[in-house]
């Protein structure tokens, strides 16, 4: 007569296999972090590059649908950099004829920001613009140019 050996199959984990899980874990956390903080400059400045752009094309087609004058509007701060669209009613150059159109949008931490123009570029309702580059850089050093063409407003990233 043969002795059977009965296992019986407990269902869950033991205190051991849980700790072996969660160091396995920890170690791939720690190698992972240093690649993930060289990655989130150039994301930033992807982002911020992108979020101007995208008010400059609201800016540009609210231009042409509504025959009024827009513009967006950069103010840099020792610290902070903000940027918000404006609309002009009388087509008129003067400051008070200026009113906010949407929220003031900042640039993350740690990207710099140039222009070619100065501080506004407007966009007319024929689709034209002031034309100029804006140039932004990361802590990296890397950069992208937003370029807009004076004589066609097209915004191009470069």
């Amino acid at each position: 007569m043969k002795l059977k050996l009965l296992i019986k199959n407990k269902k869950g984990v033991t205190l051991i296999e849980l700790i072996v899980v969660f160091i396995i874990i920890a170690i791939g956390a720690v190698l992972t972090v240093p690649s993930i903080n060289a990655w989130i400059p150039n994301y930033r400045l992807r982002s911020a590059t992108r979020d101007i752009v995208s008010v400059m094309r609201v800016a540009q087609m609210k231009a042409v649908a509504n025959n009024l004058h827009y513009r967006v509007k950069f103010d840099s701060d020792k610290f902070i950099i903000q940027y918000w669209l404006d609309e002009n009613n009388n087509g008129t150059a003067e400051e008070e004829e200026w009113k906010d159109d949407g929220d003031y949008k900042t640039l993350p931490s740690g990207i710099q920001f140039n222009t070619s123009f100065g501080s506004t570029i407007n966009f007319l309702p024929n689709s034209t613009s002031t034309g100029g580059n804006i140039i932004l850089t990361n802590q990296k050093g890397t950069t992208k140019t937003i370029q807009i063409l004076g004589a066609t407003g097209r915004i191009k990233i470069g």
